[in-house]
């Protein structure tokens, strides 16, 4: 009896969120080649609602108390206190998130961290010298921008045995290597996001 309810406490769920993000203000140091170097504390908002949305997915695979995570943030950045030197400085296709994550059940709420890789669709127009979006990963104007890191805290509602609500605050932070026209930007971005959704467990093994 014992090895079967160990059994039944191994599974596999799909977890689906939106959410607020709010973006520390952190360094943005631009480099263009010829032109002076432009430093600034980059002030950024996220557009959460607008179409395409914030989202996160999140798969995981349990056993017990413990999981391992493969997790996706669609999340966004438009810069907002822009110099006269920087005409547009977004990335509204995705500063997109890939992490592995660890999570363990502690006292009814759910932690994680997890760790992985920035891949960015920027859009840039710096002295008024727009970036190509044909470039990077495959020519779709992604690029293999950094590395991510998350930690979170969260919490499940059940609605039947299998589907629940859920509902997690979480830090997400990385450094991105954006290219631009003529040169390259230094992005550091944290985002801290109360994230809500639905999850359902799909597979008991």
């Amino acid at each position: 009896m014992q090895a079967v309810d160990l059994i039944a406490q191994k599974k596999l769920s799909f977890e689906l969120f939106t959410g607020l993000p709010y973006n520390v203000p952190l360094p943005l140091n631009i480099y263009q080649t010829g032109k002076s170097d432009l430093h600034l504390t980059a002030r950024f908002n996220s557009e959460p609602f607008t179409i395409p949305i914030f989202w996160v997915w999140r798969i995981s695979y349990w056993n017990e108390n413990t999981a391992w995570e493969f997790e996706a943030v669609h999340h966004k950045i438009f810069l907002l206190n822009k110099p006269p030197e920087i005409q547009e400085f977004s990335i509204s296709h995705g500063l997109n998130l890939i992490t592995i994550n660890r999570g363990w059940k502690y006292s009814g709420f759910i932690f994680r961290i997890g760790a992985g890789i920035a891949i960015a669709h920027p859009e840039t127009i710096v002295r008024n010298k727009k970036s190509p979006e044909d470039g990077g990963i495959f020519h779709w104007g992604y690029y293999l921008s950094g590395p991510a890191l998350l930690i979170s805290a969260g919490k499940d509602f059940s609605i039947t045995n299998d589907l629940y609500v859920t509902c997690e605050v979480r830090i997400n932070s990385t450094y991105a290597y954006i290219p631009i026209q003529n040169g390259n930007a230094d992005l550091y971005n944290v985002s801290a996001q109360f994230i809500f959704g639905a999850g359902f467990n799909f597979l008991k093994l």
